[in-house]
């Protein structure tokens, strides 16, 4: 089991924690247990073996009849664990044994198994996603007319309004978690194959039999069997990732606003989090870098399922064991750092005095985008461009307001040019855009709850 210790905060989570357990030894075997009960089941009920025999064999497909260290040690003699778990299980239902896993093959168990496992990870991956969603549309809302800075490479650049800034978060998060929910409702599907897929064991009752056992497992049926077709996997993990990274984009922003010289945004505050062994004063953003790690350590995930995807004829040589690597990996890091992100957002610490002071840093020359349109009504956008490039110099030179110098130069500059309300452009308007395609996916209403009161009022 991993821990906090080696893997830092994000395997504090409840979430991360308990993703993992699904993925453990006792869970995975819990998964084929499952595909193998739910087998005997169906097969029964259809006449396909003897009703009895279905009885037996399905009420002893439960974890109490299984021997973990004997499993493990003949799982790494035959190289995969459903062989000497079907021995196990036969040996124990006598002759009722032979028709446990009938007409089935290791890689269904384990691929079905899989699937039943993601179907469980779902809601720790998607509940604190969707949590921080519902949050970050709160602060979208609350903060839609607080200004603040934008920046061009980290550069201030032109006013913007820090609910501009959480809706250009939301809008990339929001649809990273809708193409997450997507993917996992197309991996949701059943495997039942047989030997090379065919189903050519069970004759007719191949695809009755299939149908049946996805009905039983709540699960999709595919078209055809996907033993060696790794696609929706592969779009899965993909999908977990790039969650990863839109968190992370959001978390490097919020470190970027926590620096000192900055100091706009500020972690949830606990005691000791964040603090140093040597430096008592510091409150280091260590959620974000919990949700930026998890990115960074993601990322090699997709290039193995691509890998995984290069299948071999009927049946893969080397994969099985580099894709659920990935898988499980994905869906833990996504698991926890959606949870991280969710008690970012949910504590965020909002200075929007900071925020208004900062935006005055450099003396009026934030606002050169709007001087220079103002001037291009009678010099043209070219000219208008070399005048307040010439005059911004001038003025970040000598530390005065570029409005002085401008006037000075013999360019008055109309009031409305520094007004901060009035740079607003489209902002409202793709803010609006954002939040209501929140709540519609939301069923018209996103509960994040109220964001915690800034540090300052709203200037």
């Amino acid at each position: 089991m991993m821990s906090a210790i080696v893997d830092g905060l994000l395997a504090a989570t409840p979430a991360f924690r308990d993703t993992a357990r699904l993925f453990d030894d006792r869970s995975t075997v819990e998964a084929y247990l499952e595909f193998e009960r739910a087998l005997a089941e169906v097969q029964g009920a259809l006449g396909v073996i003897p009703a009895a025999a279905a009885e037996r064999v399905a009420a002893l497909c439960r974890a109490d009849s299984v021997d973990l260290d004997a499993l493990r040690d003949g799982a790494g003699r035959v190289g995969y664990p459903i062989v000497p778990l079907v021995a196990m299980l036969a040996e124990r239902a006598g002759a009722d044994g032979e028709w446990l896993h009938f007409a089935t093959t290791s890689q269904d168990a384990m691929d079905t198994g899989l699937v039943l496992q993601l179907v469980a990870a779902r809601p720790l991956v998607m509940g604190p996603l969707d949590e921080a969603i519902g949050t970050l549309a709160a602060l979208t809302q609350a903060h839609r007319a607080t200004p603040m800075a934008g920046r061009s490479k980290l550069q201030h650049a032109a006013p913007i309004t820090f609910g501009y800034r959480c809706a250009v978060w939301l809008d990339q998060i929001a649809r990273r978690a809708a193409a997450l929910s997507a993917a996992f409702d197309a991996a949701a599907v059943v495997q039942f194959g047989g030997a090379v897929g065919t189903l050519s064991a069970l004759g007719a009752d191949g695809a009755p039999v299939r149908a049946a056992l996805a009905r039983r497992l709540g699960l999709g049926v595919p078209d055809i069997t996907w033993h060696v077709s790794r696609d929706r996997l592969a779009d899965l993990v993909h999908a977990l990732v790039a969650a990863q990274a839109a968190l992370a984009k959001m978390a490097g922003d919020i470190t970027f606003l926590m620096s000192t010289e900055v100091a706009e945004l500020r972690e949830p505050y606990a005691a000791g989090r964040g603090s140093s062994s040597t430096m008592p004063q510091k409150r280091n953003p260590v959620l974000c870098e919990a949700i930026i790690e998890a990115a960074r350590r993601g990322r090699s995930a997709p290039a193995e399922m691509l890998e995984a995807m290069l299948q071999d004829q009927d049946r893969a040589i080397g994969t099985s064991y580099l894709e659920r690597g990935a898988i499980v990996s994905a869906v833990t890091l996504t698991a926890g750092a959606a949870a991280v992100a969710r008690d970012l957002l949910a504590g965020l610490e909002v200075d929007t005095e900071r925020m208004a002071s900062n935006l005055g840093a450099t003396h009026g020359l934030i606002y050169a985008e709007a001087a220079m349109m103002a001037l291009s009504a009678t010099h043209g956008r070219v000219a208008a461009h070399s005048l307040l490039h010439g005059l911004c110099h001038t003025a970040a030179a000598t530390g005065r307001d570029l409005a002085a110098v401008a006037a000075e130069e013999g360019y008055a500059l109309p009031p409305a040019v520094f007004d901060v309300a009035g740079s607003r452009g489209a902002q409202d308007v793709m803010i609006d855009a954002v939040l209501a395609r929140i709540a519609a996916a939301h069923g018209g209403a996103v509960d994040g709850g109220a964001p915690e009161r800034p540090v300052a009022a709203e200037a």
